[in-house]
């Protein structure tokens, strides 16, 4: 790729499904960006077949398929890697996405650029602070990590692309196994590096400050409460899948939601609950216990015949 015409804006998405499948809201999200980026590197850390391959081709310019090691980060290194640091270096934005979100729910061209207005270096959707202590193999663990940008959506200038600690950064990338390695070290460690640097950022969403400052009881708010997030603020664009999966209770406040207030198409939802608890219901996965009690998975029945027979099966 390092010879091909130089693009204006680039987005690095990164992929993955352990079943090994592209979910229509993956397709659905990248129609939504075709528009915004010149140029659409997919990288994906699970096997993409030949009928989701024809499904993506005039989604994106390239699409690489590599093995499932250092997470998304690990992903997008490969991808810009590929795409060639001449060549990326000489862009005027890039993007880093994964996903692990449903939407947009609204027009994300407009949010684009009302971020580009704000005049900083780098930008993301929400911030968050450290994780808090966890129990890792029956030990207790702690990870301390400033506020900083959640990077299941970053977008960098070209005063940051072609920062020589940009490059040193995505370069000294390494195929962490843990993902609280890839947190501590990439996710939290590439905001300190770039502020490091001087560079400033902002984000669509400061939820570091709501919760400081009292207004928040919960941190990491795109897990914990991604119902206030939509309903309390305007425009915000992105559910988090795993957050339906963690609390499956706010499914039904979500679909209301996305159905009355937004563009999106909530079926996207329910194809993906109903979906996974299928696969989920051949493994005898104990996380269809709760999906199957959500509204989005009684619609997907109705959308899908064969979630009617297991349905029946597993209600027995």
């Amino acid at each position: 790729m390092e010879g091909d015409v130089k693009p204006s804006r680039v987005l690095f998405y990164a992929h993955f499904n352990e079943f090994g499948r592209v979910e229509d809201y993956v397709v659905y999200q990248l129609q939504q960006m075709r528009g915004i980026f010149d140029t659409i590197v997919l990288v994906s850390n699970s096997p993409v077949s030949e009928k989701d391959q024809t499904r993506l081709s005039s989604l994106c310019d390239t699409l690489m398929q590599r093995e499932n090691v250092g997470f998304d980060f690990a992903a997008w290194r490969d991808g810009m890697n590929a795409f060639g640091w001449t060549r990326l270096t000489a862009c005027r934005e890039i993007t880093v996405m994964n996903d692990t979100c449903f939407g947009p729910l609204f027009d994300f061209d407009e949010l684009y650029s009302a971020m580009q207005s704000r005049g900083c270096d780098f930008w993301g959707i929400t911030t968050n602070i450290a994780l808090p202590d966890v129990l890792v193999d029956g030990d207790r663990a702690t990870l301390k990590a400033p506020a900083h940008i959640q990077s299941y959506y970053m977008t960098f200038n070209a005063g940051v692309i072609s920062a020589p600690i940009f490059k040193e950064f995505w370069t000294g990338v390494k195929d962490y196994p843990e993902a609280l390695d890839v947190i501590d070290n990439y996710e939290v460690g590439l905001t300190r590096v770039l502020t490091g640097g001087g560079f400033t950022f902002s984000v669509f969403f400061d939820a570091v400050n709501h919760w400081s400052s009292g207004h928040l009881d919960k941190y990491n708010t795109v897990f914990a409460c991604p119902l206030w997030l939509v309903e309390s603020v305007d425009r915000y664009p992105f559910i988090k899948t795993k957050a339906i999966r963690l609390d499956p209770e706010q499914v039904d406040g979500l679909r209301s939601f996305i159905e009355n207030h937004t563009s999106y198409p909530v079926q996207l939802v329910d194809s993906y609950i109903g979906g996974r608890y299928y696969a989920l219901w051949k493994e005898k996965d104990d996380e269809i216990q709760s999906l199957r009690n959500s509204r989005a998975f009684r619609v997907s029945q109705v959308l899908a015949s064969p979630f009617r027979g297991v349905m029946r099966m597993v209600g027995r």
